[in-house]
């Protein structure tokens, strides 16, 4: 029978265990205390074009819907480059303009600008 090794973290506490298969234990790398710590503790990262200091609108550009909740907005990348975070290359469009958008495969067409 193996040892059991200690956390790699707090290297106090022996490691959980992973599963088992036959007669071998796999064991983490932390213990349970550790493991439920970090992942407590991960980080939210916010997405490029929020960083980029792009503000959502409050209705889709594509078809002129006026949101009710925040959520029903995203934002969608003009040439499909999750990269390029230039204003002009990010539209603020509605759930059901951004699915349809998607299934066709095809970025934001400059027809399809609403005029105001």
């Amino acid at each position: 029978m193996q040892d059991r090794p200690t956390c790699e973290k707090c290297s106090q506490k022996p490691c959980a265990i992973n599963y088992k298969k036959g007669d071998k234990i796999y064991y983490r790398k932390m213990c349970d205390s550790c493991t439920r710590r970090t992942k407590n503790k991960k980080r939210i990262e916010k997405p490029r074009w929020e960083l980029s200091g792009y503000k959502k609108l409050d209705k889709c550009e594509k078809c002129g819907f006026s949101a009710q909740y925040h959520e029903q907005l995203t934002v969608q990348f003009v040439d499909n480059n999750l990269n390029n975070t230039d204003w002009r290359n990010l539209k603020t469009v509605c759930q059901n303009c951004y699915i349809e958008l998607k299934i066709k495969g095809v970025g934001w067409i400059r027809s399809d600008l609403v005029a105001d």
